[in-house]
């Protein structure tokens, strides 16, 4: 539990990941879905329709109004929570480094996703797909959930796509889906959100940036190496250098955010170099995805 201090899950114990889509799940967790079944709470009547549940009829009100009404409660339902941590190379970056960051972050959602009786799952993805926590439910399992994020190490090419194609294949239903990542990748994002907006997922992104690629403090002649590829360029580094590189790096952030919020997706951008509480309690809270 050394990704996270006690104070602080104190402090984010009350919290709740908020979800606009309703999904059945296998546990009654805290969570109220505009469901209709039997369940504890009642919520309203209905007229009998020919081939409902007989055990739902009101036979109070039928004694009074020669009627048949349907008692509807409302169901309490878990939430499927999968959290997916970009590990790959280029997460290495940065002091903490991103990885660091995504840890934490990944951490204290999945804490507050089990204090809630969510069901979570955590993959990591860079050129291959890694299951790191299966299914999780109930506050016990987060010191086990805990350490297993903590063992990840970051390896190996960013493929959103290829990853998130065989993520769904593995999993059954959709559900409340969180990718934390820098999103370099070559091969682009669009294909790997459009394929789970297509199975109904309630996404959100996570962008992480370091504090070194939102201001690079370079300058001089400087062959510069892609993480990932080993590719190499060299470049000179003066003051229009880096203002087109901050232009392209803009132009980066708001194309993705734009793409998001056109799709309802909801985008975050984080600062690597942002402390985990505010981040939790300030930006995703004003953010809305967590209340």
């Amino acid at each position: 539990m050394s990704l996270l201090d006690a104070k602080f899950l104190k402090q984010i114990a009350r919290l709740q990941i908020r979800s606009e889509v309703v999904f059945r799940g296998k546990f009654k967790g805290e969570r109220r879905s505009l469901n209709r079944g039997a369940s504890v709470e009642f919520a309203d009547y209905r007229t009998y329709e020919l081939g409902d549940d007989l055990r739902h009829i009101d036979w109070n009100v039928y004694a009074r109004l020669d009627r048949l009404f349907l008692k509807l409660f409302n169901a309490e339902e878990d939430l499927p929570i999968f959290i997916l941590i970009d590990n790959s190379v280029s997460m290495n970056f940065g002091q903490p480094t991103k990885l660091e960051c995504a840890k934490q972050v990944a951490a204290a959602l999945s804490y507050i996703g089990l204090i809630s009786f969510d069901r979570v799952s955590v993959y990591a993805f860079s050129d291959q797909l890694t299951p790191i926590a299966p299914s999780m439910y109930g506050k016990a399992q987060f010191p086990k959930l805990s350490q297993a994020i903590e063992g990840i190490t970051g390896g190996g090419e960013t493929h959103l796509t290829t990853c998130l194609q065989r993520f769904l294949a593995e999993i059954k239903g959709p559900g409340v889906g969180i990718i934390i990542s820098d999103f370099w990748d070559i091969d682009g994002y669009e294909t790997a959100i459009k394929g789970l907006l297509s199975r109904s997922f309630d996404l959100t992104l996570i962008h992480l940036l370091s504090d070194e690629e939102i201001h690079p403090q370079l300058s001089g002649e400087l062959q510069l190496a892609d993480a990932e590829t080993g590719q190499a360029k060299e470049i000179t580094v003066n003051e229009g250098a880096l203002v087109s590189y901050v232009e392209r790096l803009n132009a980066f952030c708001e194309n993705l955010k734009r793409y998001c919020l056109n799709r309802g997706v909801t985008y975050i951008r984080m600062n690597q170099q942002t402390p985990i509480e505010q981040f939790i309690l300030q930006d995703l809270r004003r953010s809305g995805f967590i209340h």
